[in-house]
């Protein structure tokens, strides 16, 4: 582990400019995934994807605009790749850069107001300073200047120590947590040392406290804490702050960032308890009342917090297991039509039914029943249960794989099959002697399979939630794996790889990876046993979440946070300590502004996620 851990620390060359126009932050990078999260001096996060695993990430002002960015050295080919804006995406700029076992140094070394990219050799502790970048697919040219510091696995920094715009060396000896630092670029002993920090931790520079002068900081991987220091010497931090990403590798500098605050802590809210078995919330757009759908047969209606004494929908069902009154969707123009829809099971089918609402506004009419569908369900579990509305105005209904270990009948990969599919189907229309049509854009309406399916490969996608034209599926895993999938934009025929895949796990080989999507989140069942898939923040009462996305564990109770942006998933939230466990988490819902709330079996009980004490 320590020859691990050594080598990992080398890889850790970190250098920062100063700019004069904000303080300097941190971020980290996932190694793993090539996802930057980085910090908004606000405490606030975006994260980008750029590169590719194993690339070392620095950043830096290229543009000499104030305001640092991406960059990399990939060891595999030599070349750096940078980007001018803090955005997934291509380079800006692209060179040839030194030798294999060579790592990037960052730094204004002129003091031009303009950072560069120079060279750190650990076999030979030398430093070459570069004060110009490489041509655009070029190679970077000769060295202005070089010299000897420190000892081969010291880990390198660079700052501006003594506030003369000048950037000039620092390392950082993990073997007794000394931090020295030179204020010229030359051979020589420190000008400053200091003790600081402990074993393990990685050294980042930056102007924090905007004082015109460069700190040394720290980051801590065993609590994903950086623990960043005002002044160079021996102390305690000034500002520490927790940040955990995983596989990560910490970066530093000013990066402009304009992001809402941070959202204070979160509290659940009992809005009412004793329901039996509720598994949803819904409502229509604009209204204040709460419908709870109990997987009995019941949709409660909840008006100011007060639960009606005559349900909305009083539904005879067949429930045991996974079977019963599953799923809800309110049509996008039930304020003027009335229509709803839901998923409930009647013997050993699926059905997928319209009602109306009567001329009780807290009543629905019994006898409006259109029967859309029914798929024949083999066993009781992995049923699905999910209703919503893509953006399209298309009804997306989803069915579990129709249980049985495994897929035995290896129904979620069969594109002729309903179960194991996200289905797709446009109520508001009828062709082919059937209550609805086939959207011409669904994968198979020309033939190939199903023309309903629109997605395809899963397990029992419980929950899923369609936020701006993306769609987050929670599909609940065999033995091994949890997921959640973020799908960009429209993606027809997406394949979520079950029964050959669980998670990113082989399940049935042979497990190719093309033709397959994976998830962007995942878990093992030490850490739950059931992904209840959740709902993104849109409404108003909580700033700074909006684009948040809420899932949980139905077994563990837990609840956890992710936003998707710019084509990434992060800024990853666990909320053990604000929002605590909800006993047998049974789903996540709206209301009519976009509130999110929580239902749980144990106690009967719905929970609103509110702002905290």
């Amino acid at each position: 582990m320590k020859s691990m851990r050594a080598a990992f620390l080398v890889l850790m060359a970190m250098v920062l400019a100063v700019p004069a126009m904000a303080a300097d932050t941190v971020g980290l990078v996932d190694d793993s995934k090539a996802h930057w999260s980085l910090r908004a001096e606000n405490g606030n996060s975006t994260t980008i994807g750029y590169g590719n695993p194993g690339d070392v990430p620095f950043m830096g002002d290229w543009d000499c605009n104030g305001t640092d960015t991406p960059g990399l050295y990939r060891r595999s080919d030599g070349f750096v790749y940078m980007r001018n804006s803090i955005t997934t995406g291509v380079a800006d700029i692209t060179f040839l850069f030194g030798n294999p076992n060579d790592l990037p140094l960052v730094g204004d070394f002129d003091g031009d107001g303009c950072d560069t990219v120079s060279i750190y050799r650990p076999s030979e502790a030398r430093f070459y300073i570069i004060n110009e970048l490489g041509k655009d697919g070029g190679g970077l040219g000769a060295a202005e200047y070089s010299f000897e510091y420190g000892n081969p696995g010291d880990v390198v920094i660079v700052g501006d120590w003594d506030n003369d715009d000048v950037d000039t060396p620092g390392l950082r000896r993990d073997s007794n947590g000394f931090v020295y630092l030179r204020n010229s670029n030359t051979t020589g002993i420190a000008d400053i040392s200091y003790f600081y920090g402990d074993a393990g931790d990685l050294p980042v520079a930056g102007d924090w406290n905007w004082d015109g002068t460069d700190t040394v900081g720290l980051y801590r991987p065993q609590n994903s804490t950086f623990y960043l220091r005002n002044s160079l010497s021996t102390g305690i931090a000034d500002q520490s702050f927790s940040m955990p990403l995983a596989g990560t590798r910490p970066v530093s500098g000013s990066f402009g960032l304009k992001l809402p605050a941070l959202p204070p802590p979160l509290a659940l809210q009992t809005i009412v308890s004793g329901l039996d078995r509720p598994v949803f919330v819904a409502a229509p757009q604009g209204d204040p009342r709460l419908f709870v759908v109990e997987q009995t047969g019941d949709i409660e209606l909840i008006v100011a917090g007060v639960r009606q004494t005559t349900p909305f929908l009083d539904l005879g069902v067949t429930f045991s297991s996974e079977r019963g009154l599953l799923g809800l969707a309110f049509h996008p123009d039930y304020g003027s039509n009335g229509k709803f829809y839901i998923n409930y099971t009647i013997g050993s089918k699926t059905r997928i039914s319209e009602f109306n609402v009567s001329g009780n506004p807290n009543l629905a009419d019994l006898s409006s029943e259109r029967i859309l569908l029914e798929i024949t369900q083999p066993f009781s579990n992995h049923n699905g249960g999910m209703l919503a509305f893509d953006a399209n105005g298309y009804l997306l209904i989803g069915l579990g794989d129709g249980g049985g270990a495994g897929d035995p009948g290896d129904r979620a990969e069969n594109p002729f099959n309903l179960l194991g599919k996200i289905l797709r189907i446009d109520i508001d229309s009828q062709a082919g002697g059937k209550q609805y049509a086939v959207p011409p854009s669904n994968p198979f309406a020309a033939g190939g399979g199903a023309p309903e399916v629109y997605q395809l490969g899963l397990r029992n996608p419980w929950r899923f939630a369609v936020d701006a034209g993306h769609l987050y599926v929670g599909d609940v895993g065999q033995d091994r794996r949890e997921e959640v999938t973020v799908l960009p934009g429209s993606t027809p025929g997406a394949n979520f790889g079950w029964n050959t895949w669980e998670g990113s796990l082989c399940f049935e080989g042979p497990c190719v990876t093309n033709g397959f999507v994976f998830p962007q989140v995942e878990y093992s069942h030490p850490s739950g046993c059931s992904v209840t898939g959740g709902m993104v923040y849109r409404g108003n009462d909580l700033p700074g979440l909006a684009g948040t996305y809420f899932y949980g564990d139905f077994c563990g109770g837990w609840i956890k946070s992710f936003r998707y942006e710019n084509s990434v998933v992060g800024s990853h939230r666990n909320h053990d300590s604000d929002l605590g466990a909800v006993p047998l988490l049974s789903s996540f819902g709206y209301d009519g502004f976009g509130e999110i709330y929580v239902t749980g079996l144990q106690g009967g009980v719905v929970k609103k996620i509110v702002t905290g004490p």
